[in-house]
């Protein structure tokens, strides 16, 4: 894995500008931020802590194990779509097939299903969603814009306030992503920009981590940087790649991002928006600022 250190938000967002086309060809790279330079690339319902993980909702993962991990996930979907349907909202990619996949008694899932992959294809846009309105899910969010990602690093990393002195922003080179699926499990999904308004403003993708169903031992997650280390090589770039900046200068950041028409209210259009807006502002101490410029 690649590694870079910037030391000012100037610096790497001239180093991350889309202007810069020998370094960033046109759809060959995708972009995620993170607030804590330490954190891997672990999808949200694979993660060893957080309040929505399997131990900390059911309160073990000492029976079942990996089935046991997956059930939870269908469980999740499931709840997902549920209320949805209770207020009235249409779901992409929702049909009478997801619903019979998702809708397998327990004992299917735990024994008929073992040694198919999960998650199947057939839902991969129901997770899409679900995940962009903030489910846990077997997915991870990237971006195809340098600075939205760079946005959310910095945002997440004010509000969050992460014990790490970094935020960093992951590169992906997705150019021969299918190459690499047999051997990781990890593949990659586009959806439609009608799919949610945030996935469109945001020129959201996902990577999403698949794998067999097998075992009923413990699930051993493994973040997507490790399952993409390559041997070093000096003539070819690396799959993926981090950049860490400090984390004092992420006011520095979003101020920069802002001049690009991207900050909270364009990430995510509506009343949801405009509190993240503020709130990042507030965060990074230009509230006073903003409002004194809207006056």
């Amino acid at each position: 894995m690649y590694e870079q250190h910037f030391q000012s938000a100037q610096e790497l967002l001239d180093y991350l500008s889309p202007l810069h086309t020998d370094r960033w060809p046109r759809g060959q790279y995708v972009f995620r931020g993170q607030p804590c330079s330490s954190f891997g690339l672990v999808p949200s319902t694979l993660r060893n802590s957080g309040r929505m993980v399997l131990s900390n909702v059911i309160g073990t993962k000492s029976e079942g194990g990996e089935m046991l991990q997956i059930f939870y996930e269908v469980q999740l979907l499931r709840a997902f779509l549920r209320a949805c349907d209770v207020s009235g909202i249409s779901v992409p990619g929702d049909s009478p097939q997801v619903r019979t996949e998702i809708s397998a008694p327990t004992w299917e899932i735990f024994d008929i299903k073992k040694g198919e992959t999960w998650p199947p294809s057939l839902i991969y846009p129901v997770l899409a969603a679900a995940q962009h309105h903030g489910v846990p899910t077997c997915l991870l969010d990237w971006s195809k814009r340098s600075f939205v990602a760079a946005y959310f690093a910095a945002s997440a990393a004010l509000q969050d306030l992460p014990s790490s002195k970094e935020l960093a922003v992951w590169v992906l080179d997705i150019s021969q992503w299918w190459s690499w699926y047999g051997d990781t499990g990890i593949s990659f999904l586009e959806m439609p920009g009608a799919t949610s308004t945030n996935l469109a403003a945001q020129s959201g993708v996902f990577t999403v981590s698949t794998r067999k169903i097998h075992t009923r031992d413990e699930l051993e997650p493994t973040s997507l940087e490790k399952l993409l280390e390559e041997p070093e090589s000096e003539s070819e770039k690396p799959l993926i790649s981090k950049l860490t900046l400090p984390l004092h200068e992420a006011p520095n950041v979003l101020s920069f991002c802002a001049e690009f028409g991207i900050m909270g209210s364009t990430m995510f259009p509506g009343y949801e928006g405009v509190a993240r807006e503020i709130r990042d502002n507030a965060f990074a101490g230009t509230l006073e600022k903003s409002l004194w410029l809207y006056n």
